[in-house]
This record gives structure tokens, C-alpha cells and sequence, in this order.
């Protein structure tokens, strides 16, 4: 429902458009300007303007030619006054003639061009050749110096099983011991009677020291002193290679020599008992010597580590695991031999198993048909490697698989 306000609004909007559109109180009077007033002439009157104002040649008249002297010219007539010419308008003073332009500066000459410097090396002069190394000169024989006498250390005494007051000597391997010492009686001169007189077997008492020897008293041999002064070794000339020679059989060793016993006999049966072992031991050494060495087979360089990793990835991509049965826990261990073209010859044999019965063989029946799916043309091993991997035993281990 319209209210008074809403007619109020109403009128008041539609009179202030209304005074907008008619523009009541809205004109002015319009600005003044400037305005030069010109005329226009055609283009003889243009002509005869600039003519006007442009100054004429001045031309001089000739001179009358002189009359001969024997005739007498004529009186002329005397001319009619002519009217005047009309005055010409002023000339109007020509215009300024512009002043003369300066001549343009002469351009600056170009720079002379550098001369070109040539970089003429050097002359070197060759260095002289080396002169030729002398002959080497033979070196005279040094004589041996002198040896230099060795420093006596401290004595330091020989550890012995027995300590006594005073030190002994070791006695001699075929005396007795006795506190006593007692030389070997020497026979007399046998007499035209032969006499059996007892021989006295030496005595001497065990082998004694003043003090008991420790472990860092022990004697050790003195060390070589070096010379003072060393000669120069002379230069050896390069000599060609030598094939080697052969290793020649060891021979075999010697037996050591047997003790000295305390009577004849028992040096003579010693002495039988090693001419009997030396002649059995040469006789055995000549018979190793004629009999041929047995061939022994190359088995060839050993397999590397990435050549082993990869004949286990080749067989774990066929080998598959049911993660959700017993044989995934269980370890089995094969056996089998290969071919030269890296095929499996003859069957694959179980040699160990972690658990028995049928989880066991169904492990094996995986691992079997793992080797036999992915051999192919032939496992990728090297030919030259053959006796290495020639029998092959493979762990199938559900957390890691190993090969051997």
C-alpha cells in the first residue's frame, strides 16, 4: 500500500530527471574567439607582385658610332617631348639573403690503421747432443776389509738343571755323574802277558750354575756387525731371459746320525742300523723317480660372486612358494649335475631337508621343478669354468635361498 512518503519520493525523483533532460538553468553564453581576416587574389596578380619586387638587370647603351667627316649629318628633327613615364611603385628593399651556411667540418682523417706486429718466435738453437757415457771402466777387486772384533757382551751364565756354590762345566755325554770327577784311566803297555785289567768309565758331576737363570738372562747370539765402509756394487749388464729349469726332485733327507753309545758294539749296530735306512731310503726315492706322475685335471679358475648370483636369480624367478602351506617352512637341499651346455644331466636328488613327510616333499617337488622350468637352452655358467660347477648342490630356503 503507497504512502505519502512514497509519492514524495515518487514526484521529487521524476521533477529532478525532468530538470536534467530540459536543462533549465543550465545554458551560458558562448565563448568569444579570434578570427584574421584575409583576401584572395588570382595567380597573374601573384605574378606581377613578385615581379614587381624583384630588382632588373641594368643594361648600358651603346655608344653612337662616330659619322664619316666629309659627309655632315642631317639635323635631326627635334624629338616630341614625351609624357613622363609613370612613376614605378618603390622597389621594396630585397630580402635579407640568409646567412651563408658554414661549410660542414671536414671529417677527421681515420686513424691510421695499426701495423700489424708479427710474433716472430725465436730462433733456438738445438741444445748440444749429450756426450756419449763413457765405457764402464772395470772396477778393481776391493779387498775384504777387516773384520772388526765383535763387543763381548756381559756373560751371562748358561741355565743349568742343578745350582751349586761353585760352577761346573757340562760333563762329557759318556760320563756318569758323580760329585767326583774322575778321568779316563788310559791302558798301560800291554806286557808280553795279556792281562784283563777292569777299564774305569769316566765320572763328572752334573752340570751346575751360581744362580738360577730367568728367561731374560738367556744367552742370544750377538747380532753381525756391518763394515764401516761397503763397496759400491758394480752395474750388472741386462742379460736375456732364461727359461727356468725344471725343479729336480728333493732328495730325500737324511736320517740323523744316532747318539754315541758308552760301548763299541753299540756304535757298530747304530752305525749298521743307518747304512740299512739310507739305502732303503734311496732306493724308495729312485723308485718315486721312475714312476710317471699320475695327471692331475685343471679344475679351472674359481666362480665369482656375481656369476653365482646369477645362477640363483636365473632358478629363483621359476621357483614359487605357496606362502599359506607347510612346505613354505621348510628348508630343502638338492643335488644335481649339469651338462657343458649348462642343462641338468641325470635327476636332482634331496640330500637334506629342516622337516620330514609331505611338507618335505612337496619342498622338493617346488625346488625340483624350479631347475628343470628355467634351464631352457642351458643355464648362462662359463664354459671355461666347467669342473667348477659341474655337480651343483642348491639350498631352497623360503627366507633366502643359497647355492654351493
Amino acid at each position: 500500500m503507497a504512502t505519502v512518503g512514497t509519492y514524495i519520493s515518487g514526484a521529487g525523483h521524476a521533477g529532478l530527471i525532468g530538470w536534467l533532460l530540459m536543462g533549465w538553468g543550465l545554458s551560458h553564453e558562448p565563448l568569444d574567439f579570434e578570427v584574421t581576416e584575409v583576401s584572395v587574389v588570382s595567380g597573374e596578380e601573384y605574378a606581377q607582385l613578385v615581379a614587381a619586387t624583384t630588382p632588373q638587370p641594368v643594361t648600358e647603351p651603346e655608344e653612337a658610332l662616330a659619322a664619316p667627316p666629309s659627309e655632315a649629318a642631317p639635323e635631326a628633327p627635334a624629338p616630341e617631348a614625351e609624357s613622363p613615364p609613370p612613376e614605378a611603385p618603390p622597389p621594396e628593399p630585397p630580402p635579407e639573403a640568409p646567412a651563408e651556411e658554414l661549410p660542414p667540418p671536414e671529417p677527421p682523417a681515420p686513424p691510421e690503421p695499426p701495423a700489424e706486429v708479427v710474433d716472430t718466435p725465436p730462433e733456438l738453437t738445438p741444445p748440444p747432443p749429450d756426450p756419449a757415457p763413457p765405457a764402464p771402466q772395470p772396477q778393481e777387486a776391493v779387498p775384504p776389509s777387516e773384520p772388526l772384533p765383535q763387543i763381548a757382551a756381559r756373560p751371562v751364565p748358561r741355565p743349568a738343571p742343578r745350582v751349586a756354590p761353585e760352577a761346573a762345566p757340562a760333563p762329557p755325554p759318556d760320563a756318569a755323574p758323580d760329585p767326583v770327577v774322575q778321568e779316563t784311566a788310559e791302558p798301560a803297555e800291554e806286557p808280553a802277558e795279556v792281562i784283563e785289567e777292569p777299564v774305569e768309565q769316566p765320572t763328572a758331576p752334573e752340570e751346575a750354575t751360581t744362580e738360577i737363570v730367568t728367561e731374560a738372562e738367556e744367552p742370544a747370539s750377538a747380532p753381525p756387525l756391518a763394515p764401516t765402509i761397503a763397496p759400491r756394487p758394480p752395474v750388472r749388464p741386462e742379460r736375456p731371459a732364461v727359461a727356468e729349469a725344471p725343479a729336480e726332485p728333493e732328495a730325500p733327507a737324511e736320517p740323523a746320525a744316532p747318539a754315541e753309545t758308552e760301548t763299541a758294539s753299540s756304535e757298530n749296530a747304530a752305525a749298521d742300523a743307518v747304512a740299512d735306512a739310507l739305502a732303503d731310503a734311496l732306493a724308495a726315492g729312485a723308485g718315486q723317480a721312475e714312476a710317471p706322475a699320475s695327471p692331475t685335471t685343471n679344475p679351472g679358475p674359481p666362480m665369482t660372486g656375481a656369476e653365482r648370483d646369477a645362477f640363483r636369480i636365473a632358478v629363483q624367478r621359476c621357483w614359487n612358494v605357496d606362502v599359506g602351506s607347510e612346505a613354505s617352512r621348510v628348508t630343502v637341499t638338492v643335488a644335481f649335475a649339469l651338462d657343458r651346455s649348462g642343462r641338468v644331466d641325470g635327476s636332482i636328488a634331496m640330500i637334506g631337508s629342516s622337516e620330514s613327510g609331505a611338507a618335505a616333499t612337496a619342498a622338493f617337488e617346488s625346488a625340483r621343478r624350479a631347475i628343470l622350468r628355467c634351464q631352457a637352452d642351458g643355464f648362462p655358467l662359463p664354459p671355461e669354468k666347467f669342473e667348477q660347477w659341474r655337480m651343483v648342490e642348491m639350498t631352497f630356503n623360503p627366507s633366502e635361498m643359497r647355492i654351493r
